[in-house]
């Protein structure tokens, strides 16, 4: 059954799922959130552009945004990768993202971490309980073995998020990720279920 205004060929909805913690939640985005989404990437422009992939000329447009969740929705139903708005709980407003992005099933059953944080609300220690909801989510309700993550050398606060979820060092890639237009190096972190679950337990 397919209402007048869609097709058989979009995606179905995103769940609507809320991972509730203490002060924020994490739940998948929707077409509304794009004025919220637009306003607050735009603001955080010149914070975010030099951690991440180069920015479209269009990336803030309600098209592209429409195009993204169409593209997130398909990814989170087919398993490949699943797209989180991190929220604040009271009153309920974006404050940044995370991803599991590059599913990969059977024998390996991993994903990368992928994440981002309004500037205004660095240093409160959101992104740490975000990201510990994003971990029981990935390894309770996902079943995945392992997270992967990587960040440029000099990401002294991205670093230090993956140390205090519980990621260790593993490696360098030189010329890993494009980034702000330049192919640049990466540090390697890794985080196996066995050594979320033994944190977990102790915390």
């Amino acid at each position: 059954m397919f209402s007048r205004d869609s097709s058989p060929s979009d995606p179905p909805e995103m769940p609507m799922i809320r991972i509730k913690g203490t002060r924020v939640h994490l739940r998948p985005p929707q077409l509304a959130d794009w004025h919220a989404w637009a306003m607050l990437r735009s603001r955080n422009r010149a914070f975010l552009q030099p951690w991440e992939p180069t920015w479209e000329q269009d990336c803030l447009s309600e098209d592209y945004f429409q195009d993204r969740i169409r593209r997130q929705t398909r990814e989170w139903h087919g398993d490949r990768a699943y797209a989180f708005l991190i929220m604040h709980n009271e009153p309920e407003t974006i404050m940044g993202g995370f991803n599991l992005n590059y599913v990969c099933r059977g024998a390996a059953q991993f994903a990368a971490l992928g994440y981002w944080l309004d500037e205004a609300e660095q240093g409160h220690g959101y992104m740490t309980e975000a990201g510990r909801l994003i971990l029981a989510h990935a390894f309770w309700s996902l079943k995945l073995h392992r997270l992967n993550a990587a960040c440029l050398p000099e990401n002294v606060r991205s670093r230090a998020l993956l140390t205090r979820l519980g990621f260790k060092e593993e490696g360098f890639a030189a010329r890993y990720i494009e980034i702000d237009g330049l192919w640049r190096d990466h540090v390697l972190y890794g985080l196996p279920y066995e050594e979320w679950e033994k944190r977990d337990v102790m915390a």
